[in-house]
């Protein structure tokens, strides 16, 4: 899908920018989603049972919770994205295969903001 998105940051004007995306299926979410929760279970678990130490097994929870957060909030993959700040008009980057959920704040190296992605 190709779509003409808007750059906001409030308080400057908005930019457009070029976004081609492709909307992941709902079966292929929750397939990746429930991955990512198995894997995240079961690293927990095994770290307990082989540690004995909660302590340590709150590192694969917490990295695992935030995983799966992370998978199921991405309903697009990006394939290319050209846009700029619209404050200091220094390339904003989204790399080709990440994925998303719109709107997207995005982070200018530049100036320091976060402009917002809205399509």
């Amino acid at each position: 899908m190709n779509a003409t998105a808007r750059i906001h940051l409030f308080g400057h004007p908005s930019k457009t920018a070029h976004l081609q995306l492709a909307v992941y299926p709902g079966w292929a979410r929750i397939g990746r989603t429930l991955g990512f929760f198995f894997g995240w279970i079961a690293s927990t678990a095994l770290t307990l049972i082989f540690t004995l130490d909660p302590f340590v097994a709150s590192l694969p929870f917490i990295v695992g919770a935030w995983l799966v957060y992370r998978s199921w909030r991405g309903r697009y993959r990006v394939h290319e994205f050209r846009g700029a700040c619209p404050r200091c008009d220094q390339q904003l980057a989204v790399p080709p295969g990440s994925k998303i959920d719109l709107p997207c704040s995005l982070v200018c190296y530049g100036c320091h903001f976060e402009p917002e992605l809205i399509v």
